[in-house]
């Protein structure tokens, strides 16, 4: 993150009536803390990037991990030349790590500027995914449409209610955690015409010998190393362009594990604090979208967001707490958690926008307020054209797109 954001997460979380005494022990221990994140979900623009860069942030200004998790899932909610020789050989291994049934790895994700954070990941088929980091652990059951995130060392459980989900989630997809999102990937990148496989021949990695696989899939390049021995993965690389750059390392896969069901289980044990944040999974709408930019602009002076990454959904979900008041004790209420949601729901709608829609956003710099400045445009479904949205909040339709010098395209 360059110099100029961190100063502004600088100052946004001084103002944030935390604790700011710690011992120099504590200070270490927080640093080795991540946060939930949200179960990955394919986005035409980006991959939304995981809500631990952002608990990482929070850290260091000592804030209870169990509440910046609190914040940072509802915040974030929503928000991979072609050769014939090793096709085949890569047809065998996604097909093999298709058919795992359970599996347990190793995660490591790196977002740019921020350190890594360290996960231990367990996945049951067809929906389960449990995620352990240091205090703080993640569950999601997309069957029961429900998320859980328990901070083990405060005793403090949120439940994420999964409301509306589309019919591809009904019916069986299964595109809701890291584990099945990069099986996904890897099957659409085997008959994507635009995706590039490039043989990266062979070499031994902790003590498999291994072959390797470069995936030029649109916005999420990937490597993959393959035991050659079993076809399964033993490493995998994938790398979100951004913004922000963020990049995951998967290693130490066991495949088709005895797990026991009851890791996946999405009720609070007891003891345990509990708030329930309900989730709307439905479509986005633009009416969503002015709904967010509103909240956004409510906060930082009139001034629109820098964009629509989870780390930007995060800051904003922060700047609102400040404004509204945050229990350092307690963690946000019920209320402002729902609340929270609606920015990251907005972000989503432009996340979700198609390749065809040509979506401009050159909404970095503009003031609320001004009637003739275009902050984003896109073509509906189906219409030639523009939808643009101006920073008063107005849309109007025109024939053209706006002229803005410092749009930025975001496209698949």
């Amino acid at each position: 993150m360059h110099e100029e954001s961190n100063n502004e997460w600088s100052r946004l979380f001084e103002q944030l009536p935390v604790d700011l005494s710690s011992s120099e022990q504590q200070r270490e221990s927080a640093k080795l803390r991540a946060l939930d994140v949200f179960d990955n979900q394919p986005t035409p623009h980006w991959q939304p990037v995981t809500l631990q860069a952002i608990g990482r942030t929070l850290m260091k200004y000592k804030i209870p991990h169990g509440i910046a998790a609190m914040v940072f899932i509802a915040a974030g909610f929503w928000l991979m030349p072609l050769v014939s020789a090793p096709a085949l050989a890569l047809d065998e291994l996604i097909d093999n790590f298709m058919k795992a049934h359970s599996a347990r790895y190793d995660a490591i994700v790196t977002v740019e500027g921020q350190p890594a954070m360290n996960s231990k990941c367990y996945y049951l088929e067809p929906v389960h995914l449990r995620e352990e980091y240091d205090g703080f652990t993640s569950i999601t059951d997309w069957a029961a449409r429900k998320k859980i995130g328990l901070d083990t060392r405060a005793k403090r459980a949120t439940v994420y209610n999964l409301n509306n989900l589309p019919d591809e989630l009904k019916n069986g997809m299964r595109d809701g955690n890291w584990f099945e999102g990069i099986r996904q990937m890897l099957r659409a990148a085997s008959t994507n015409p635009d995706a590039k496989v490039i043989q990266l021949g062979e070499k031994e990695i902790d003590g498999h010998d291994v072959v390797g696989f470069r995936l030029e899939i649109p916005a999420t390049p990937m490597t993959v190393w393959a035991d050659s021995r079993t076809q399964l993965p033993v490493r995998i690389e994938s790398t979100m362009v951004g913004p922000p750059k963020t990049e995951v390392v998967m290693t130490n896969f066991e495949f088709d594990t005895d797990l026991d069901k009851s890791l996946f289980s999405v009720e609070v044990p007891a003891g345990f604090a509990v708030a329930d944040v309900d989730i709307d999974l439905s479509p986005a709408t633009e009416s969503d979208l002015l709904t967010a930019l509103r909240m956004c602009c409510e906060v930082s002076d009139g001034d629109f967001p820098t964009g629509f990454d989870a780390v930007s959904s995060g800051k904003y979900a922060a700047k609102y707490l400040v404004k509204n008041g945050i229990n350092a004790k307690t963690g946000p209420t019920r209320v402002q958690l729902q609340e929270i949601t609606k920015i990251a729901r907005g972000f989503q709608f432009v996340m979700m926008l198609p390749k065809g829609a040509d979506v401009h956003y050159a909404g970095a710099g503009a003031k609320q307020g001004d009637e003739e400045r275009p902050v984003l445009w896109y073509k509906a479904s189906g219409s030639s054209m523009y939808r643009v949205l101006h920073a008063d909040f107005s849309v109007r339709e025109v024939d053209e797109a706006p002229r803005v010098a410092d749009a930025i395209e975001l496209s698949r």
